[in-house]
């Protein structure tokens, strides 16, 4: 249910008229009625208002189809008159061969050269007709009777010109000869093409009744279809809303169980895509709420450790030089002074560390930025770190650098960023292996120098590359190591992006991971 600020429900919602059961304005003047009112408009009420709108959709898209289907009858009798025009050609086409003949009998009495030229002029009719045919004929019966026409009236043709050949001395046998066989084929040609014209007008009338009948069947259909779909859509709207009611009241439940820190997974539940989907989001919400509540927890661990020892050791150099434990002796008072100043400056700097990511944050970080040298602040961290990694028989190694230009930064920050860097690396690799720290000049971009630091230890998952410079963030490696806080890499992204640089990693599990980092040059 979606909620409204009160300040809106009071100058907006609850001025607008509404009418009661009677007629009468109904004039809303406290908060209260006018979230009572709100509050009815239920999802569920809702989604019925919806499906009902999707039920009138469907009667109106009912009779719409209805009407349509009124036009394909109508149209069905037009697609019909295909049969109607091949009709009406063959007629034509009759008149024109019975034309013919007409003037190959004149021209083989008189001899008279216009009557064979109206012959063949007839000819490119005729054959301009059959081809025209060939596009009209629509079953495999009509195709063989029109290529039958076809063969017999190229034997027609035939015959024709053979007679006209020995027209000259041929004697009234032969002559007779030549009629007979023209008059068989221009009377079998006469029968095929009216073969034609029988069984397109019998193709057209059963097409006709067909399409009624269709049409009346279709009508029929769609009744009993928009029927069909509102039982549906009531059945549907009634257990879609049921099973999106049950969604919404679990979440409802976990909801409040996480208000009382109870960080349970989401049951699957059984409800429409949309819901699942936000029960999923819910789902992985609820896993990000428990992995955060047990960094809170290790980070606290860690904190408190980090803060009990120098408090401890204030606090036993304090007792003891309030006792007068080394009264006599000089020596050992200016010691425990010293034990003191140097626990207070450790217990500082833990304290800044832990401040540092929310200075960095809002903007209130100082930095000091000055023209250096980058590789003897490199190698200043790296001499800081040996003792480490020569504990852990881990060879440090620091890549000769080209020459490489100055850059303008703050080198306690930078120097910050490199114990980060190869503090982690030296944490996540084992004994035997090596991390070296390489400077260049940037592949991408010549006004920066880029930074690596490469280990050769467990690796990190190509998904979680992104996520390791978040703040309080601490991947699982599968490597037994010491936890610490989860703001070493956060930090060193924000020390980078101040100094107008970017920082990222690349790894394969298994393979180690190369941090970089770039700096502007000078």
């Amino acid at each position: 249910m979606r909620s409204f600020p009160p300040d809106f429900l009071q100058q907006n919602f609850c001025r607008m008229p509404f009418l009661n059961s009677s007629g009468a304005v109904i004039d809303f003047e406290d908060l209260q009625t006018c979230q009572a009112l709100v509050m009815k408009f239920t999802i569920f009420k809702r989604l019925i208002f919806s499906y009902m709108v999707i039920m009138l959709f469907v009667i109106f898209l009912a009779g719409y189809i209805t009407l349509k289907l009124n036009h394909l009858n109508h149209l069905t009798r037009s697609i019909a008159s295909v049969d109607s025009k091949t009709i009406g050609m063959v007629e034509r086409l009759l008149d024109r061969i019975f034309s013919q003949v007409s003037f190959e009998k004149k021209y083989l009495i008189s001899g008279d050269r216009d009557f064979q030229k109206k012959f063949w002029e007839i000819r490119k009719y005729v054959t301009k007709d059959l081809k025209g045919l060939e596009g009209l004929t629509d079953t495999p019966e009509k195709k063989e009777l029109l290529s039958h026409a076809l063969r017999l009236y190229g034997q027609y043709l035939a015959v024709f010109k053979q007679e006209m050949d020995i027209i000259p001395g041929a004697g009234d046998p032969v002559r007779n000869k030549y009629r007979k066989e023209r008059e068989k084929i221009i009377s079998e040609l006469n029968r095929e093409l009216k073969k034609i014209i029988i069984i397109s007008r019998s193709d057209r009338d059963r097409m006709i009744r067909e399409s009624s009948r269709i049409s009346h069947a279709v009508l029929r259909d769609v009744m009993i279809t928009a029927g069909i779909a509102i039982i549906l859509g009531v059945l549907i709207s009634f257990f879609n809303t049921r099973g999106i009611n049950r969604a919404i009241l679990l979440l409802q439940r976990k909801t409040d169980d996480i208000a009382r820190g109870k960080f349970e997974d989401v049951p699957e539940i059984t409800s429409p895509p949309e819901v699942r989907a936000l029960a999923n989001d819910f789902k992985i919400m609820c896993e990000r709420l428990k992995e955060l509540d047990q960094m809170k927890i290790d980070f606290i661990s860690h904190v408190s450790h980090d803060l009990r020892t120098p408090l401890t050791a204030i606090r036993e150099s304090s007792s003891m030089l309030l006792e007068g434990t080394y009264a006599d002796i000089p020596e050992k008072q200016h010691e425990l002074l010293s034990i003191t100043k140097e626990e207070c400056e450790r217990l500082i700097d833990s304290v800044n560390k832990i401040l540092d990511p929310s200075r960095m944050e809002a903007g209130m970080m100082d930095y000091h930025f000055r023209k250096c040298s980058l590789a003897p602040i490199i190698q200043k961290g790296i001499l800081k770190l040996a003792p480490i990694a020569m504990k852990k028989k881990i060879s440090l190694e620091l890549t000769p650098p080209p020459e490489i230009p100055p850059v303008h930064i703050d080198e306690e920050r930078i120097a910050q960023v490199l114990q980060n860097l190869i503090g982690n690396a030296l944490k996540f690799t084992g004994k035997g292996d090596a991390v070296v720290v390489s400077i260049s000049n940037s592949r991408t971009n010549e006004k920066f120098v880029e930074v690596s630091v490469s280990d050769t230890g467990c690796g990190i998952q190509e998904d979680h590359l992104d996520l390791i410079f978040d703040k309080f963030k601490q991947i699982d490696s599968g490597v037994e190591t010491a936890r610490g806080t989860g703001l070493g890499l956060s930090i060193a992204k924000h020390i980078v992006t101040a100094h107008g640089g970017k920082i990222w990693a690349e790894s394969r599990p298994g393979k180690g991971s190369t941090f970089h980092f770039t700096l502007p040059v000078s």
